[in-house]
């Protein structure tokens, strides 16, 4: 899966930026800013290209009451199969250049990752990351059978 996803501060707009600032984490590794999105957070979020616009909405769901998955990752097989349906999923990108699997960073390839945005029952955006079957290379890596699907495969 993926915990956690980085990518440099720049590559947001800044007032996206100070719209979200307690609900985002600016780290200074190497000298380069860089924002962090955690799935532990209280209020986890993603950042998300919705329709041309960037946006930073929450990281799957938690709550309860909700009739959304009570998790932040989708299935590739549960999409394909049709799982999903009912929620109308629109498929996003999610731009980031890390990723973080039981304590290993990892490089994510140009574009990002895939993640689908569903709807609640008042209507407001929530964005699932989209996992396919670990590679051998990404499973001896993290130790992982589950990784992130990146943008530029097929959905």
């Amino acid at each position: 899966m993926c915990l956690a996803i980085a990518l440099p501060i720049d590559e947001l707009p800044e007032a996206l930026v100070r719209m979200h600032e307690r609900r985002i984490a600016v780290r200074e590794p190497a000298g380069r800013r860089e924002v962090r999105f955690w799935f532990r957070d209280p209020q986890p979020a993603l950042p998300a290209w919705v329709d041309c616009r960037l946006l930073i909405l929450p990281w799957g769901n938690r709550a309860k009451t909700s009739r959304l998955p009570r998790t932040g990752w989708c299935r590739r097989e549960d999409l394909e199969s049709g799982l999903w349906r009912h929620l109308l999923p629109e498929p996003v990108d999610i731009p980031a250049t890390l990723g973080l699997e039981k304590g290993v960073w990892f490089l994510i390839p140009e574009g990002g990752l895939r993640g689908v945005l569903v709807r609640d029952e008042r209507m407001r955006p929530h964005v699932y990351m989209v996992t396919q079957p670990a590679s051998h290379y990404y499973e001896i890596m993290t130790r992982n059978n589950r990784m992130p699907l990146f943008a530029g495969r097929q959905m």
